[in-house]
């Protein structure tokens, strides 16, 4: 499929051109922005931005330019006579600079002037006037001419041509010294030629005086005709004044293109006067008028005169500096004349309505009429203090000033304004001005109404909603609400697709762009109140990746809303794979008050990272026990266990382990469901997971009349005589008696059992040498609190709260050690008075021979405990002096 494509760079031609028309030279320090633009399909791609800074550029003219062979200019002087040769000087560069002004001769010249000079004619007639300074510097601004005399002093002998040059130099060292004219050095009759203009610099359509006055400056007469000739027909845009041409002497003659007549013709091509002898020292005057075509051009006209006869050839050169007519119009775009009507009419007015908090260009164009360039800049009034209004060469782009233009250069830029609130009706007056002239031109642009912002509603909705898979079909709804008082016309409605969507259908039905992947609806009109809604079916490409986020919003122009509308973005999180949740627990048998060890495997077969939350959901008859999570503690919540932003890349494989215990009331099988969810780094809800784990419980323990007593031993912090997790601390290595002299010692959790008890009432007794913390109040408390009195039926539980010590009451450290089928768990616990206890907590479910566990001591040494033959669980406490420290212990047993 073709597609057209244009592509400019910023020009006058469209109300968004891009950049200032700039002349050959701009000023120094102008800013020109530039930005190319690309139209594809109707619709407009702008580049970034260029901005460049005009650079101080110095430039200097002498005119007329001549050289040894094609001389500018032809003097004759006799010895020690004195010629004068008139030249200007032109600032062509960009800046105000110094020129030094110095004069040069050629090496094919005959000879030496007794000497040189340059005089500022500041009466511009060509003579060196008294008051004329001579210069040896001059200073211009940017544009800016002077008038100069070349003043030869011939030497009292010698004879033939000198060649001589005055030269201007910028102070880097660049130069104009290509103006050589000549001087004759002659004997016997001499002619000098001088050429005056009245006045020198003249606008369009004024009358300019030329005086031309020959003179015999020789020693000796003509003897012949001597003839002055002007020639006009150079003279671009300046014409012959009918009937101006006067001499006192002599006779007057007309070029009329062909030949010369003595009666001026209609048309005065030449004129010239016929002189039949001038005597020594006599002179002849012929004067005429010119006048400057309305339409002539700025700048210089170089003309030129010759002198012919005896003691000639003479030249003479005036030029007549053409000033610039100045004339701007400013209008609306593409019409800066305002036409019909022109200025101040119906014409040069613009209308609109805005909208609060949008922005609108109303387009412009500036016609620089004038016969030069000029410089402008605008303003505007009548702006209310809550509307913003700025001139811009397109709507994000501003407009440098002052813009330059050439003579009839045009420039198309935008007025763009923004209402920040609602405000009555208003004009804003723009006005360009002349910096050249001061002359200004205007035009208006009316706001009739500023509206409310948020009247035209767009929504966006996405079915299904959340995370999809590959494949999936979407359906968009898009909505459209005109609150205006006013209908919506010209509506353009574009949805740009997601590269990971297959367009399938609209309804009603859009044109699908797929070089583009864009659908468009145009709508002639939405009334005012009404609405429009238009339904997209799109698929999910089956190659879209995992844990991509596909977004989609449409957008709307009108009329009444030249800056584009913004739906909602709905957002689509894909994903297609699946985590993998496994599931282990050990031992698979158990009986009252023992100990489970579960493993969660959960893995990420994708190639995008998750976080995982991880829900175990245990038989009611199961309690965590605390601190054997591993690699991080779960929440708990309502019996549940929950691991929150659980890290797993792609690819990747995450373990989870923690223990539980059977508590009393256990069913034969006690079933645990763990499930895994997933959320992508777009917020893909990934298809969860469940894994579930059981083990059978021993019948025996639970039929028998027997009873089980258990309990654990732990300082109560708050005092409220119940475990907290996390708050309380659990008392490993306290003593436990009963009456008929069986002890047990509590593990790392401070828990304890009495097992295969007949059921009745026990006493239950905690030693307190290995308990050195008052006992709290309990209901089952006799005497001093170390004894409890236990109604034992079935499993019955009976803890013993000790009061907290003051201070902070931590586990400094605490490490688990894994080796083959052996879980051994260290920690240390501060006491009072710089003491800590050591408490060892061994379990294995295999017999191991001649097992020996090495615990470090700080300060140097060891505890050494040796089994024959291990099996089960011991609980191993020891105390030292010092801070607490915690060594890592080491283990080993024989294989058979």
């Amino acid at each position: 499929m073709k597609r057209a494509i244009s592509i400019w760079l910023s020009a006058g031609l469209v109300a968004m051109a891009m950049a200032i028309a700039m002349a050959a030279t701009p000023p120094a320090g102008t800013i020109i922005r530039n930005q190319a633009a690309a139209l594809v399909d109707g619709d407009i791609y702008y580049s970034n931005v260029i901005e460049t800074v005009i650079l101080p550029v110095c430039s200097v003219s002498l005119a007329p330019d001549g050289s040894p062979t094609n001389p500018a200019q032809a003097v004759n002087v006799t010895p020690s006579g004195v010629a004068y040769l008139a030249y200007k000087i032109t600032n062509t560069g960009n800046d105000r600079f110094n020129f030094d002004l110095t004069s040069v001769q050629d090496s094919s010249s005959n000879w030496t002037p007794q000497s040189s000079a340059l005089y500022y004619d500041t009466n511009r007639n060509a003579q060196v006037d008294p008051g004329e300074a001579r210069v040896q510097q001059i200073t211009l601004d940017a544009g800016e001419s002077a008038w100069l005399i070349l003043e030869v002093k011939a030497p009292s002998q010698g004879s033939g041509d000198l060649f001589i040059s005055p030269v201007g130099s910028c102070p880097q060292g660049n130069a104009d010294s290509d103006n050589y004219s000549l001087v004759k050095l002659i004997n016997g009759p001499a002619l000098q030629l001088e050429k005056r203009i009245t006045p020198v610099q003249a606008h369009p359509g004024d009358a300019v005086e030329v005086e031309l006055t020959v003179r015999n400056v020789g020693d000796a007469p003509t003897n012949d005709t001597v003839t002055v000739t002007d020639d006009l027909s150079s003279l671009d845009g300046i014409s012959y004044e009918p009937g101006s041409a006067h001499a006192a002497k002599g006779s007057i003659e007309y070029n009329d293109g062909s030949s010369w007549v003595t009666a001026e013709p209609a048309t005065v091509q030449g004129i010239r006067l016929v002189l039949p002898n001038l005597a020594v020292g006599e002179n002849a005057i012929l004067t005429f008028e010119v006048r400057l075509d309305l339409d002539a051009a700025q700048g210089d006209r170089e003309n030129h005169a010759v002198a012919a006869g005896p003691g000639g050839p003479a030249e003479a050169v005036a030029i007549i500096d053409v000033l610039p007519s100045y004339e701007l119009y400013l209008g609306p775009g593409g019409n800066p004349r305002a036409l019909p009507g022109g200025e101040g009419s119906v014409d040069d007015r613009q209308q609109a309505d805005l909208i609060v908090d949008q922005t609108y260009c109303f387009a412009h164009t500036l016609e620089n009429a004038s016969t030069a360039a000029d410089t402008f800049t605008f303003d505007v009034s009548g702006l209310p203090p809550d509307v913003h209004g700025t001139f811009n060469i397109a709507p994000t782009v501003p407009l440098s000033q002052p813009v330059h233009l050439d003579a009839g250069e045009k420039l198309d830029f935008l007025f763009c304004v923004t209402a920040n609130d609602q405000v009555q009706p208003f004009t804003a007056d723009l006005v360009a001005t002349s910096a050249s002239s001061g002359q200004s031109n205007h035009t208006y642009d009316e706001v009739l109404r500023v509206m409310p912002a948020g009247e035209m509603v767009l929504t966006k909705s996405v079915d299904p909603q959340g995370s999809v898979s590959a494949g999936t079909e979407l359906t968009y709804t898009l909505h459209f609400e005109n609150g205006y008082p006013v209908e919506a016309t010209n509506v353009t409605v574009d949805d740009w697709l997601d590269e990971n969507l297959e367009y399938i259908s609209s309804s009603p039905a859009g044109v699908y762009d797929p070089s583009r992947h864009r659908v468009r609806w145009q709508i002639a009109a939405v009334p005012s109140g009404g609405e429009w809604q238009a339904e997209l079916k799109v698929r999910v490409k089956q190659d879209a990746p995992d844990d991509v986020l596909i977004e989609n919003q449409f957008t709307l122009q009108a009329d009444q809303t030249p800056n584009t509308l913004e739906s909602n973005t709905t957002q689509t999180p894909v994903w297609s794979s699946s985590i993998l949740l496994q599931k282990q627990v050990s031992p698979t048998e158990v009986q009252l008050g023992e100990r489970l060890h579960y493993t969660l495997t959960v893995s990420n077969p994708s190639s995008s990272t998750l976080t995982i939350t991880l829900t175990d959901t245990p038989d009611a008859h199961l309690t965590y026990i605390p601190g054997s999570a591993d690699p991080a503690e779960p929440e708990l919540d309502e019996g549940r266990l929950v691991w929150s932003d659980l890290e797993l890349g792609a690819g990747e494989t995450m373990t989870v382990t923690y223990d539980m215990r059977v508590v009393a009331g256990a069913p034969q099988e006690l079933v645990n469901v763990a499930v895994a969810q997933g959320v992508s780094s777009t917020g893909a809800a990934v298809a969860s997971s469940r894994a579930t784990a059981s083990v059978r419980t021993v019948e025996k323990v639970f039929l028998t009349k027997r009873t089980t007593i258990v309990g654990r031993v732990f300082l109560d912090a708050n005092k409220n005589g119940l475990y907290d997790v996390n708050k309380d601390i659990p008392l490993a290595g306290a003593r436990l008696l009963l009456p008929d002299g069986r002890q047990v010692v509590t593990d790392a959790e401070g828990n304890y059992a009495f097992r295969d008890l007949e059921a009745g009432v026990w006493q239950v007794v905690l030693d307190s040498a290995t308990a050195p913390f008052p006992p709290l109040p309990h209901p089952e408390a006799m005497g001093d609190g170390y004894r409890h009195r236990v109604s034992a039926w079935g499993l019955t539980n009976s803890d013993f709260p000790l009061a907290a010590p003051a201070g902070v009451i931590d586990a400094v450290r605490q490490t688990t050690l894994y080796m083959g089928p052996l879980r051994l768990e260290k920690r240390v616990i501060p006491l009072a008075e710089n003491r800590f206890r050591v408490v060892l907590y061994l379990q294995s479910s295999e017999t191991l021979p001649e097992l020996v566990v090495r615990d470090p001591l700080p300060n140097g040494g060891e505890k050494k405990f040796a089994f024959p033959d291990f099996k089960g669980d011991k609980t191993i406490t020891y105390e030292l002096e010092g801070p607490p420290v915690l060594t890592d212990p080491e283990v080993r047993w024989r294989y058979p």
